[in-house]
């Protein structure tokens, strides 16, 4: 199975092939700042810091909130990225 590794906290998880990073952190008790699972909101940015070629292709709905929120390069939406192998993301939690 394809491990996640968060950071700053590394905290790492095991994830089913096709999980959202999301999805996986909130199985694991690992809080995401999200406020929809659907690539609009932008508020679940995370920094890809290794692994980038092992999560899914970024649609064009996530490309463009991406852009909006003025997202580093790099960057990717935790409710839309799905992983297909292990990945390090930096993310902001949540309380």
């Amino acid at each position: 199975m394809p491990k996640i590794t968060f950071l700053p906290s590394k905290q790492e998880v095991e994830a089913e092939t096709g999980t959202t990073i999301l999805m996986a952190a909130t199985r694991n008790g690992i809080k995401i700042i999200h406020e929809c699972t659907e690539g609009i909101c932008g508020t679940d940015i995370a920094k890809i810091v290794e692994g980038a070629e092992n999560l899914s292709e970024k649609s064009d709905d996530e490309d463009l909130t991406l852009e909006t929120m003025g997202a580093a390069d790099g960057s990717r939406l935790c409710c839309m990225a799905k992983v297909q192998g292990d990945v390090v993301v930096e993310i902001e939690t949540g309380g």
